[in-house]
C-alpha cells in the first residue's frame, strides 16, 4: 500500500508540478518563490501520504495546500509591510482579494448540485422517490414504507443504494466540501 501511494504522489508530481507553480505564480508574481511554495506543498503531501486515500482527488488537495501557503505568505507580507509602515503592493492586495473571493464556492456549489441531480437522474424512480421522501420530506423509513406499501428493509436498501451512488459520484469533491465547511 505504501509503495502505491508513493508512486501515486510521484505521478501527481510529474503531472501537476507545473500547474501548481503556475497557480502559485498567478498570485505571487515570483516564479522562484512559487516553486518554493509548491515544493513545500509537496512536502506536506509526502508527510501526510499514509493518511491519503488513493481515490480522493489528491491533485485538488495539493492545489488547496498551495493556495493556503500562498495566502499565508501574502498575509505575512501584509503584516511585515504594516509593521514597517509601508504600503502593501497592489498585486498582493489583488491576490488576497482573489484568494478570499467566495464566488468560486458558488460556482462549486452549482456544479455539485448539477452532479447530484445527474446522479439522481441515473437512479431508478423508486430509489429517487424513496431518497427524496427521506431527505427532503424528513419521513421515517417506516412512514415511507407505509406510503409505498413495501417493507422497511426495502426502504433501507433503497436509501443505502442512493447514498452509495452519491458517495461514488461525489468522492472527488470530498476534500473541497470539507475545505468549504472549514473556511465557511
Amino acid at each position: 500500500m505504501t509503495r502505491s501511494i508513493e508512486l501515486y504522489i510521484e505521478q501527481i508530481y510529474n503531472r501537476s508540478y507545473s500547474k501548481a507553480v503556475n497557480y502559485a505564480n498567478h498570485f505571487l508574481h515570483d516564479t522562484e518563490l512559487s516553486k518554493e511554495v509548491v515544493q513545500d506543498a509537496f512536502l506536506v503531501l509526502w508527510e501526510r501520504r499514509e493518511k491519503l486515500i488513493l481515490h480522493e482527488n489528491i491533485e485538488y488537495y495539493l492545489l488547496t495546500v498551495v493556495r493556503n501557503k500562498v495566502f499565508n505568505l501574502l498575509k505575512h507580507r501584509q503584516r511585515v509591510a504594516k509593521k514597517m509602515g509601508a504600503e502593501v503592493s497592489l498585486n498582493d492586495r489583488l491576490s488576497m482579494v482573489a484568494l478570499t473571493d467566495d464566488s468560486s464556492q458558488k460556482v462549486l456549489c452549482s456544479e455539485l448540485s448539477k452532479l447530484v441531480d445527474r446522479t439522481l437522474d441515473s437512479m431508478s424512480r423508486d430509489i429517487v422517490e424513496t431518497f427524496r421522501m427521506s431527505r427532503e420530506e424528513g419521513l421515517s423509513y417506516k412512514e415511507i414504507a407505509e406510503k409505498q406499501d413495501v417493507s422497511v428493509k426495502t426502504i433501507e436498501y433503497r436509501i443505502s443504494k442512493a447514498l452509495k451512488l452519491l458517495n461514488i459520484s461525489l468522492a472527488d469533491y470530498l476534500a473541497i466540501i470539507i475545505w468549504i465547511k472549514i473556511l465557511g
